[in-house]
């Protein structure tokens, strides 16, 4: 039986992982569900978790870099309807080499915003996650040139140059500095397509998380030189949840967020004004 009410739908992606997993359980309470993951085994598990606890689920397994799977996503939106979009989906440092890191982090965000862009109706909002490790980089000019437009076909050479020089040609160091810049280049984002939907009545506004109880983030508090001093440095006197995460996407999706556009939110416990005093 379909019901009478029609209710937004939310779209999360990186949905089987820690953060995503937070947000479909807190928006599934109301909202319709579009769920996406790379894994499929994991994002069918789920999806069949969600829907067994009541919850309207529709999930679609695929590579955040495949036009097609960003095609089907934006398909699963509805025309004039205002929706929800947390874009969890991201590498961590630990995960893969720097190349693999800036192309999901950035790059795929910029090919995800570009597909979604005709469906977002008046009153939609977008959340990518950042990280607080985009504020830990200098402002540079001639990098931010750079990370604006990331779709450039000489994007991930140039950008290559920078993450090469800044990572001593040391592979983890690599790896965490395009992380770094790659995170700041969603701020860069959420800024610029902001000011781009805001005419439409479209909101995007990013989360920088600390250190979140999230097996990528317990990963980096394992194997990244520094992250656990991270973890340590939360003013706030423990490690950031998941639910952390989803309750401050909540927020920014509901009405009371209605003027904020365009901006980055740290839900990082204090850890960024912490590391940032002590340099």
């Amino acid at each position: 039986m379909e019901s009478a009410v029609i209710r937004r739908k939310a779209l999360i992606t990186g949905a089987a992982g820690g953060m995503g997993r937070a947000c479909a359980y807190l928006f599934g309470a109301t909202c319709d569900l579009v769920l996406s993951d790379v894994s499929k085994d994991r994002l069918d598990a789920f999806a069949g978790e969600l829907r067994a606890a009541g919850n309207i689920v529709t999930a679609h397994a695929g590579d955040m870099l495949d036009e097609a799977h960003l095609a089907m996503l934006a398909g699963e939106l509805d025309a004039g309807r205002p929706c929800s979009v947390i874009h969890t989906a991201g590498l961590s440092p630990s995960l893969a080499d720097w190349q693999a890191i800036m192309k999901v982090n950035l790059v795929g965000t910029e090919m995800l915003m570009a597909a979604l862009e005709p469906k977002l109706a008046a009153s939609s909002a977008v959340v990518p996650i950042a990280s607080m490790a985009g504020h830990m980089m200098p402002v540079i000019p001639d990098l931010d040139a750079l990370l604006v437009d990331p779709l450039n076909d000489g994007f991930i050479q140039g950008i290559g140059a920078a993450v090469e020089a800044m990572g001593g040609g040391d592979e983890v160091g690599k790896r965490g500095v395009s992380y770094s810049l790659s995170k700041r280049g969603v701020h860069l984002l959420t800024e610029r397509w902001g000011m781009k939907l805001g005419p439409k009545g479209v909101r995007v506004v990013s989360i920088s998380p600390g250190v979140i109880h999230t097996p990528m983030g317990l990963s980096e508090n394992e194997q990244t030189p520094g992250a656990a001093d991270t973890m340590n440095a939360a003013s706030i006197g423990r490690i950031g949840t998941p639910m952390d995460i989803a309750m401050a996407a909540r927020f920014l999706c509901s009405d009371e967020a209605g003027f904020i556009t365009a901006c980055d939110l740290k839900v990082d416990g204090g850890s960024t004004a912490t590391v940032l005093s002590q340099r």
